[in-house]
């Protein structure tokens, strides 16, 4: 095997990689805003909490799940569980319950050797928790998913966890602030607690805003493969406004480095929308008018059948996997030097 061809089949196994972390990104923020958006849809505290059990489960991938409260005597009881042997799990407000009552998330590595968790390393298929609290102006909750594999939860979740648990705060807090309401405060006191939970609320929505803005320009990111060669893989559904930002990010990188050739990886794209087939097109002709190649890969029949159908087929030439592609256009650089 020549030196060219380890470089290649290197190049493609690292343009894949970033592939599946794109993916891996997309569908935790996907996941942590369907949790938001349950928790600040939900009628009451406990709805909301019960809706993020279920929310959270893809995100954190734990196999059940309940949301524990404070019982009589300083212990924890499930007020509601994914599954029925849970129901009846009562933790004891020991030294560690008391740490993530308190604001740690905790990853456990194995419940049997946590004296708090021993009711719960009685449960059958229990080994390995992940504990995050539910803190309001009301007290603390905990929301325990369990997997049956030891260290089933990473340092990467529980990072991701404390995370999630700065921005849906707030929102829990607006639903307490609207049960006080709800419950008969003094009007002047309840007027002046809606509208800051409000604000609160229309801040933490602007902020996710903000937040799926960053995620729209951090998707499809514009790799340099080769010498010459840039590559953009697409995934997921495509929408208008995530190709703009592809199609501006595209165009700024082959200003700045004079490449030759553009390939546009379709591999990871299910589907794309009337108004985005019609934006995709505009890049193929953005980037011919800057005199690069454009080609494109690894096109499904289900997109392929929309594209023809919105008379948006790519005017350029089409590979059936990106190692294709990034061969034609290695072969095509070394002919123009």
């Amino acid at each position: 095997m020549s030196r060219d061809d380890e470089l290649l089949r290197e190049t493609v196994t690292h343009l894949e990689q970033a592939l599946h972390r794109e993916r891996e990104l997309r569908r935790e923020a996907d996941g942590l805003l369907t949790g938001v958006g349950a928790a600040a849809t939900a009628r009451s505290l406990p709805e909301a909490e019960s809706a993020l059990l279920a929310a959270l489960a893809p995100v954190f991938g734990y196999e059940a799940g309940a949301v524990l409260v404070p019982d009589r005597g300083a212990a924890y009881r499930a007020a509601t569980a994914t599954h029925a042997t849970l129901a009846e799990v009562r933790l004891p407000g020991g030294g560690f319950v008391q740490r993530v009552v308190n604001g740690e998330v905790a990853a456990v590595f194995d419940v049997a050797r946590v004296p708090d968790l021993q009711p719960l390393a009685q449960v059958p298929g229990v080994r390995a928790a992940l504990l995050l609290p539910l803190r309001t102006s009301r007290g603390a909750a905990i929301l325990m998913g369990v997997h049956a594999r030891t260290a089933a939860f990473s340092p990467r979740q529980v990072t991701l966890a404390r995370s999630f648990l700065r921005t849906v705060g707030p929102v829990l807090e607006s639903l307490v602030a609207r049960e006080r309401e709800h419950q008969g405060s003094v009007a002047a006191a309840r007027a002046a607690a809606l509208e800051q939970s409000n604000a609160e609320l229309q801040q933490r929505v602007e902020e996710i805003e903000r937040q799926r803005g960053q995620i729209l320009r951090l998707s499809a990111p514009v790799l340099r493969i080769w010498r010459d060669v840039l590559a953009v893989p697409l995934a997921g559904t495509l929408e208008e406004q995530q190709l703009a930002h592809v199609c501006e990010k595209l165009l700024e990188a082959i200003h700045d480095t004079r490449a030759r050739v553009a390939i546009l990886d379709m591999t990871g794209l299910e589907t794309i929308e009337v108004s985005a087939a019609e934006r995709l097109h505009g890049i193929f002709q953005a980037v011919r008018l800057l005199g690069v190649h454009c080609f494109v890969s690894g096109v499904r029949p289900i997109v392929a059948d929309a594209l023809v159908r919105h008379g948006t087929a790519p005017r350029a030439e089409t590979f059936a996997t990106v190692a294709d592609a990034l061969a034609a256009a290695v072969r095509r650089c070394g002919q123009a030097r």
